[in-house]
């Protein structure tokens, strides 16, 4: 009996991992979900460095040939390493900027060891410089945390 229930149990999960979307809730369930035509990759971490991970980056519904990257400026809004705050305190000053300025894009990204927070894509540094000093007269609070930085930008195409 028990032999029965086993194989029942393997059968019913195979059969919903093959027909259930699955959203990933952090980086290791999103590279341990199967991908047809792929490998498949096994992470055993405990439940604390998991937590430490975060979520994946929320794919934009944007059109990718809509842009072309470019040479430009941002304004680095936040920035901190700390593994435990960092993503948190960048995704709170994200929502607080967009707001005051719906229209300015904003990136929250991370190079290791940072968590940064960047704002808008300005072609120059005078344009990045106007607005940066709209963020500081917006958010005091956020201190001289705020600098202009050159990276790529995203440029709509019919420009």
């Amino acid at each position: 009996m028990n032999f029965k229930l086993f194989v029942f149990t393997i059968c019913l999960f195979c059969f919903s991992a093959t027909h259930a979307q699955v959203i990933p809730v952090n980086i290791i369930q999103d590279l341990e979900t199967r991908v047809p035509g792929q490998g498949l990759i096994n992470i055993a971490s405990e439940s604390k460095i998991t937590d430490l991970l975060g979520r994946p980056p929320q794919q934009a519904n944007v059109d990718e040939n809509a842009y072309t990257k470019v040479n430009g400026f941002r304004i680095q809004v936040f920035m901190s390493n700390n593994s435990k705050t960092a993503r948190n305190e960048a995704n709170h000053k994200e929502s607080q900027i967009r707001e005051i300025f719906p229209e300015l894009a904003t990136y929250v990204n991370y190079e290791a060891p940072n968590w940064k927070l960047l704002a808008g894509d300005f072609m120059t540094k005078e344009e990045a410089g106007i607005f940066r000093q709209k963020i500081q007269k917006a958010f005091p609070e956020f201190g001289r945390e705020i600098y202009t930085v050159s990276c790529k930008i995203n440029v709509p195409k019919n420009n």
